[in-house]
C-alpha cells in the first residue's frame, strides 16, 4: 500500500487538548539538555551540511525557502543566516531586506530559554552585519517561532530542510503527547524515537526540488522501529548522500549514538553516493562535500562510493561496498533467517551493569534457571 503524504495544516497549539499542551510546556521549560534531547553539533559539520544541500553562497539563496525545524543554540540557523545574507548582498546589491528576506527562514525551536537566546544572537548578527534595529527585529518574529515543530503549522513548501533533530526515546516523552505524536505521524513506529517523526515531517514539506539535509543516529536504516520511515523514503524520495560520522568528533559532547548525515531529494532514484568517517576539518570537508556533489563521480575517486540499489521497500539499508552486499544477497537466497530456525535475535545485552551480571556460565553464583548464556560477536 502506497505511503500516505502526510498533510501541511497540523492543528495548532490551541487545538491540542490541555494534557497534550502541559506535556509541551513540560519539555519546553525543562532546563536539562539530555532531556530534551539536544545535541550540539560542530561548525565544519553544520557547514559541511550546508554544501552537501547546496545552500552555498553563490546562489541566490534569497529566492530558496529554507526550514530549520530544532534550532536550539542556533548552530545551523547563525551559519544560514551568514550565508544567506552574503550570497543576498552579491545578488541583490540593492534589495530591501525585509521584502526580499522575510520569507527566506522559517526555524522552530521549542525551549523557552534556547529560543529567547537564540532569537537574540539573530538579531545582534543582522545588526551587525549593517541592518537596523526595527528590520532585524522583524525579521526574526517573521523567521522564528517557538513551538513543537511536530504539532506546529507550516506554510507551504521548502526547498532545503536541514538540521539536527532531537534525540529523545519515547518512554521519555509525556504519555499524551506521545500519543499525539502516534495518530500524526505513521512513522512514529514501535520504539521510535523523536528524530522519526521529525525527518517524516521534514520530508513532507520538501518541494519537488527540495533537499533534505539531516544528521542523528543511523539506527533507524537497521531496526524494526526505522521499517516504516525507510518504506516512505523508498517509495517517494530518492537518497543521494549518505556519510557515516561514527567515532568522528562531529557533536560538541561525546554521545552514545551512531551518527550519520543523510541527503533525501524528491529526484528520481539513482545511485547512492556513500563516504565513511570523514576527517572533522573544513579543507577536508570542503572537498567531500565537492566530490558528493560533483555530476559524475571520478572512476579514481578514493572517499566516495556509488550503490545502485540502497533503499528497497521497509527492509534495512546496506550501506556497504557492492562486493558484500552481493554477499549478503546470496546469503539470504541460500540459507534460511535465524529466526526461521528457531533463533531468537536480540540488538545487543542492556542489563544496565554489565560486570555485575555478565560472567562465566558455570561459576557465576546466580541460580541455574536464570542463567541465558551470550554470544558475542565482534566484526573481523
Amino acid at each position: 500500500m502506497p505511503f500516505r503524504q502526510l498533510s501541511l495544516d497540523l492543528p495548532n497549539s490551541h487545538s491540542v487538548s490541555p494534557q497534550v499542551q502541559a506535556a509541551i510546556e513540560q519539555l519546553a521549560c525543562n532546563p536539562q539538555a539530555d532531556a530534551r534531547g539536544a545535541i550540539f553539533t560542530r561548525q565544519e559539520v553544520v557547514e559541511f551540511i550546508l554544501d552537501l544541500v547546496g545552500y552555498r553562497e553563490e546562489q541566490p539563496l534569497h529566492t530558496m525557502r529554507l526550514l530549520e525545524p530544532s534550532f536550539g543554540r542556533g548552530d545551523f540557523l547563525l551559519a544560514i543566516i551568514k550565508r544567506l545574507l552574503k550570497a543576498w548582498r552579491a545578488f541583490q546589491s540593492n534589495g530591501v531586506a525585509l521584502d526580499d528576506l522575510s520569507d527566506a527562514i522559517r526555524a522552530v525551536e521549542l525551549h523557552h530559554t534556547s529560543f529567547k537566546h537564540t532569537t537574540a544572537a539573530v538579531i545582534n548578527l543582522l545588526e551587525s552585519d549593517g541592518l537596523d534595529s526595527k528590520t532585524a527585529t522583524t525579521l526574526s518574529k517573521r523567521w522564528l517561532s517557538q513551538g513543537d515543530f511536530l504539532l506546529t503549522p507550516l506554510d507551504g513548501e521548502f526547498e532545503v530542510v536541514v538540521g539536527n533533530p532531537p534525540y529523545i526515546r519515547p518512554e521519555l516523552i509525556p504519555a499524551p503527547l506521545l500519543a499525539a505524536y502516534r495518530n500524526r505521524y505513521r512513522t512514529m513506529f514501535d520504539r521510535a524515537d523523536i528524530y522519526i517523526p521529525f525527518i517524516e515531517r521534514m520530508l513532507s514539506v520538501l518541494s519537488n526540488q527540495g533537499h533534505l539535509g539531516v544528521i542523528c543516529s543511523d539506527r533507524w536504516m537497521k531496526n524494526r522501529y526505522g521499517g516504516p520511515l525507510r518504506r516512505l523514503i523508498a517509495e517517494q524520495f530518492h537518497l543521494k548522500i549518505y556519510v557515516d560520522m561514527v567515532d568522528t568528533p562531529a557533536f560538541h559532547s561525546e554521545v552514545v549514538a551512531y551518527p550519520a548525515i543523510t541527503v533525501i531529494t524528491r529526484e528520481k532514484a539513482e545511485a547512492t553516493r556513500l563516504a565513511y568517517r570523514p576527517t572533522v576539518e573544513t579543507r577536508a570537508l570542503t572537498q567531500l562535500a565537492d566530490v558528493l556533489r560533483a555530476p559524475v563521480l571520478s572512476k579514481e575517486s578514493t572517499m566516495v562510493q556509488e550503490l545502485a540499489t540502497v533503499t528497497d521497500a521497509a527492509q534495512p539499508w546496506l550501506l556497504k561496498s557492492s562486493e558484500q552486499v552481493a554477499l549478503i544477497r546470496r546469503l539470504e537466497q541460500s540459507f534460511p533467517a535465524l529466526e526461521a530456525v528457531e533463533c531468537k535475535v536480540g540488538i545487543g545485552v542492556a542489563t544496565g551493569a554489565d560486570q555485575a551480571f555478565i560472567g562465566d556460565f558455570e561459576t557465576l553464583d546466580v541460580e541455574g534457571d536464570r542463567k541465558l548464556p551470550l554470544v558475542t560477536f565482534s566484526p573481523a
